[in-house]
């Protein structure tokens, strides 16, 4: 996970490849998978709702909860679900009258399985790309 660029600490990832798919229609393919997120994890998890927020220059927010933030992280045609706890202004302000954060961390790690789940019925694995093995074309020659 450490190769991925922006993916928040300690967050549980999944990935969906979207490489496949022509660059022309990557853009509505991306947003249709966004909707798709959306949708089955309020299926299951009922207490996130929608949101458009960033965390960081390219991890999206699209659903949080009072305890975790859902978001999808796009890099060479990959999309990459992860959950974790929030570290938003609020939520911090939360942490700092009560232990907030215990309890997020005992309900994320009840969470997994369902949201194990929700990646499976998204066609998402939890194999992440081996990017030690990929050239950097950005570093000083």
């Amino acid at each position: 996970m450490a190769d991925i660029p922006s993916l928040p600490d300690g967050a549980q990832v999944v990935l969906r490849d979207l490489r496949a798919i022509a660059r022309d229609a990557w853009f509505a393919a991306y947003t249709g998978f966004v909707a798709e997120v959306r949708r089955e994890v309020r299926q299951d998890m009922r207490s996130f709702d929608p949101i458009h927020r960033w965390r960081g220059c390219a991890g999206r927010v699209v659903l949080r909860n009072p305890y975790a933030d859902i978001g999808i992280t796009t890099d060479q045609g990959l999309a990459l679900v992860w959950i974790c706890e929030r570290i938003d202004r609020d939520y911090r302000i939360r942490c700092e009258w009560t232990d907030v954060s215990a309890a997020a961390q005992r309900w994320l790690a009840g969470i997994a399985p369902a949201f194990d789940a929700v990646a499976a019925r998204l066609g998402c694995t939890s194999d992440l790309p081996d990017r030690t093995r990929e050239p950097r074309w950005l570093e000083a020659a």
